[in-house]
């Protein structure tokens, strides 16, 4: 990869801003929305969004997916850019299920929300940050066979202050697209476990489009990652522009801390099978709990 990757980008034709989206979307999702794109260029459905989907469908960069309601989903495939942002094998150019594109919709959302922080993008970056920069012994983070844990590779990790890499607090992203239960939440964070009690100050962020699972994860996440005995917090209510985080637990104790997102956007829905566990949801606003 270049030392600076939107260059090489702006080298295929994009501007600097175009070209500064793309490498988002490359890096943490794969997939976009025209709005996505008008918030980060702070536009407001105008013709720098019209010339800027023009252009890359026209070279080949992306390609419209099918969707209901005219909400239009744009998928990024092109390997090229891939490789120029230093993903050749990204899974994100790949096609993907209906509720993988929302997560990865989702998830982009995020990273747009909170672009001061600091994201750990890759496999490496990851292991160096916590090995190196952390103390933390590589048990934690391999499985048996001495690869990076996969909830490790999959999970959206960032750092709250990039000034301070070493007593920052570390923030682990779950998406829930749409899922009934937390069962997946729970499988991935027991696995993580004794990682987010090594690294000390640590919390975990539970976005979802409905609070259907808060509670639930919350509680969950209490008894079996935090001290049990620790007073737990109500949920906040509170725009996500102006809110500071605030998690259930103090951030005076060093324990991994728990918070919910709630995201009031609604998400398209594409002309394909769902995948069982998940539901549809038709949020338009958004907010943090």
């Amino acid at each position: 990869m270049a030392s600076d990757p939107i260059p090489a980008l702006e080298s295929l034709g994009y501007t600097e801003r175009e070209a500064a989206f793309l490498y988002l979307v490359a890096v943490h999702s794969g997939y976009f929305l025209r709005r996505q794109f008008d918030y980060f260029v702070n536009r407001n459905k105008g013709s720098i969004v019209m010339r800027f989907l023009e252009k890359a469908r026209n070279r080949g960069h992306i390609q419209l997916l099918d969707t209901e309601h005219r909400r239009q989903t744009y998928h990024l495939f092109y390997k090229p850019i891939y490789r120029l942002v230093g993903k050749p094998d990204s899974q994100n150019r790949r096609v993907k299920s209906d509720t993988e594109v929302r997560a990865r919709l989702m998830r982009l959302d995020y990273v747009l929300e909170n672009d001061e922080e600091h994201y750990l993008e890759n496999e490496e970056a990851k292991l160096h940050y916590f090995t190196q920069t952390r103390g933390i012994t590589p048990d934690l983070l391999s499985n048996s066979q001495g690869s990076l844990l996969s909830e490790i590779q999959t999970t959206l990790i960032s750092l709250a202050d990039r000034t301070q890499t070493a007593t920052t607090l570390v923030r682990f992203v779950f998406i829930d697209e749409g899922l009934l239960t937390v069962t997946k939440f729970q499988r991935m964070f027991t696995s993580m476990r004794e990682l987010l009690r090594a690294a000390g100050n640590t919390e975990v962020i539970y976005v979802a489009t409905s609070d259907h699972n808060f509670r639930e994860a919350a509680a969950w996440f209490r008894k079996e990652v935090t001290n049990p005995e620790l007073q737990r917090q109500p949920f906040l209510d509170a725009d996500w522009r102006n809110v500071s985080r605030h998690p259930f637990f103090p951030r005076s104790q060093f324990v991994p801390r728990f918070t919910t997102l709630l995201l009031r956007w609604n998400y398209p829905s594409l002309r394909r099978n769902e995948r069982q566990g998940s539901q549809q949801s038709s949020l338009s606003t958004r907010e943090t709990t």
